[in-house]
Formats: C-alpha cells, structure tokens, sequence
C-alpha cells in the first residue's frame, strides 16, 4: 500500500513537470501595447560584488538601451578590487557600501534603494552584474511591468562558453527548463512567474514597499511568493533576455547546492501556504503551490526510478495500476524533455553530451542529500570561468 501510494505521488509530480515541459515550449506573443501608451522612465539597480573582471560588458549592454529619462546606479557592495572605478569610467552612477558583516545581495540592494531616494522613475529593473540585457530588453520589461501594474520577470538564463564540459551543459539545461520553459507553462496555467533573480522588473510603487530578505538563500524566489500572497501580480516576459556565463566545473557545484537547497526550503516553507491561500481566495495559486513542489528535475528523475524499480518488482502483489501510472508519467516527461530540448536546448546541450546525463544525476544525488546532512545557509559568491 505504501508503495502504491508513493507510485501514484511521485507520478503526479512528474506527469505535472511534463505538463509544464509541453505547454513551455511555445514562446509567448508580445505584449499589445497601445500606441499612445506612456513609455515608462526606469532605473536599472545592480548590485555587484567583485566584479571587475566582467561587468563592463553588462554595463555596456545597459548604457546602450537608456534613454536621457533613465539611470543606472551600481552598488559596489564589500568590493576588493575595481568594480567601482571600471563602473564609473563606464558612465553608471556608482555608489559603494563596506559592511563585511553583512553580506548579501539583499543588503545591497536595500542600500540601493535608499540611496535613489525615491527617483527611481515609473520602474525599477533589479539586473545582476554579470548578466547581459539582450537588445531592447530593459524597454520591455519596464514596458510590460508599467503596462500591467505588475512585478515582471523576464527570461534569464546561462550560457555555457564553447569548451564548457558536459557536466556544465546540462546544468544550463536544466536552467533553461527551469527559469525559461516552466516559467511560460506557469505563465499560462496560471497567469503568474517565480521570481529569479536577475532581471526583475518592479512598479515603484511596489519597490519601494518590498522587503529584500538578506538571510535568503533565494530572496527573490520568497519575495515573489510573498507578493502573490499579498495580492500582487507576478508575471513572465520571455520577449526580455538576459544572459549569464555559465560557472565554471568548481563552481557549478556550490551554485546548484545554493540554488537547490534554497529552493527545497522554499518548496516546504511556501506550498503549503499557497495552497491554502489558493482554496480561500485565488484558484489559480494552485498551479504555483505544486509547480513549487516539484522537486529539481534531475532529482525528481533520480527518485522516480528506484520506486519504479521497486513497484515493478512487487507488480504481482496488486500494483499493476501505480506501476503504470508511474512508468506512463516517465515516458511522457521523456517526451516533454525532448520537445524542450529540440525547441530550445540544442545550443546549450549538443547530441553528444546528452549521454552524460546519467553520470551528471550521479553527481547531482549528493547535492540535494546535503539539504539534510550539510544544509547551504549563506551566500556566497559563484565563480565564474575566466
């Protein structure tokens, strides 16, 4: 009966991860505008912890697509080397802030605010110091958020270097599925997004009243819950890129170990309450109550499979139904992952790389046992390849 139990559980969630795999991998239409609709002004905030060696580029992006209304103010949070000067030489306003502390994204974006003073213009565009804004993309995002009163995410993602390991590529894969195809199945399910990071788009109206939760693991992942249950509309922009280097072999570890652990914190802090905010008030939180409690697909796939194995092996006692259940839910996230690969993932995750994913879930399983035995709870800077 137990394992009848956890063969239906565990089939739900991965019939519901290919669910969202199939509806993500058609890309969204851009938003209708009217032509006599205000374009907003709007202050781009980055925060940057030594990084001089690429924020030049990210900055560059920026200035690029500002207008004479808009701004960029970078917060050189605890720096030891040249973020600041490069990022003045560069034509950002540059305010610098040393609390060693107290160190984190969220302290130096809560610096940030006050440092703009209540001039941040109609939005304000949260924007990580090594990420690149494709073309156009601020303008599209502010747009969306001042269009539709609402916290707006838009698509970002990694981008392993040509000599990346296979290792590293699935991780971007894994990324893509997350933050790019899950986000725009959410979006239509839904009609709301989590919240990642970089990228962000914010209403002043609504930054100027949000709390940015320093001691999070993934502040921006509990401030976009929060916000739905407060009421507010969290919505998806894949028309806006932004794109990060990829981590290097080291540092893809102690990132998927940051990112993981603080999302399985988030996945027992958060469902549970918005699935009660969803019965009480609004239905459609449902949908993000459960995509919250899927667990990281490669975990998700690793644990599948021994309780397949172990319902196949006690079929004969009565579990032909569960064992099937399970196995079709398997073959169709098979299918959805495949969809979203060939949609989306073939640059990040060549043919022939796909054949490492089973070592890649073998190096993964330690990670996410570590959420027990030797839980992540600070941030910490993610190293990059040179």
């Amino acid at each position: 009966m137990i394992v009848a139990v956890l063969c239906v559980c565990v089939a739900a969630l991965v019939a519901l991860l290919a669910l969202e795999c199939l509806l993500g991998v058609k890309r969204q239409g851009p938003l209708a505008l009217r032509a006599t609709m205000k374009q907003p002004d709007f202050t781009v905030l980055m925060p940057a912890h030594d990084e001089a060696h690429g924020i030049a580029q990210s900055i560059a992006a920026v200035m690029a697509q500002l207008s004479d209304r808009d701004r960029l103010l970078v917060v050189a949070d605890n720096c030891s080397d040249d973020t600041a000067h490069i990022a003045r030489t560069m034509g950002a306003e540059v305010v610098e802030r040393f609390d060693p502390s107290l160190r984190g994204k969220g302290y130096a974006l809560e610096f940030g605010r006050a440092c703009l003073c209540g001039s941040a213009g109609d939005v304000v565009i949260v924007l990580d110091a090594d990420c690149i804004a494709e073309k156009d993309a601020l303008a599209r995002l502010a747009t969306a958020a001042f269009a539709r009163d609402a916290v707006v995410q838009g698509a970002y993602l990694l981008m392993p270097r040509p000599d990346a390991s296979a290792k590293v590529r699935i991780s971007c894969f894994a990324f893509l599925i997350k933050n790019l195809v899950r986000q725009r199945a959410l979006n239509r399910l839904a009609g709301a997004a989590l919240l990642q990071g970089s990228g962000m788009a914010f209403p002043r109206r609504i930054f100027d009243s949000v709390e940015w939760k320093a001691e999070s693991l993934v502040e921006d992942l509990d401030m976009g819950v929060d916000l739905l249950l407060a009421g507010e509309r969290v919505v998806f922009e894949d028309s806006a890129a932004f794109f990060s280097d990829a981590s290097s072999d080291a540092g893809t570890a102690g990132q998927r170990r940051r990112w993981e652990h603080g999302m399985l914190n988030s996945m027992v802090r958060h469902g549970p309450a918005l699935l009660r905010h969803a019965l009480g008030r609004d239905a459609r939180l449902a949908w993000v109550a459960l995509d919250l409690m899927i667990p990281p697909t490669v975990i998700l796939i690793a644990g599948a499979f021994p309780v397949l194995a172990i319902a196949i092996a006690i079929a004969m006692a009565g579990l032909a139904l569960p064992v099937a259940l399970l196995a079709s839910a398997l073959l169709l996230l098979g299918f959805g992952l495949a969809r979203a690969w060939q949609a989306e993932g073939r640059a990040i995750l060549p043919l022939q790389s796909i054949g490492q994913i089973p070592a890649y879930i073998f190096w993964k399983l330690p990670i996410a046992a570590q959420f027990i035995s030797r839980r992540e709870r600070q941030w910490i800077r993610t190293e990059r390849e040179p």
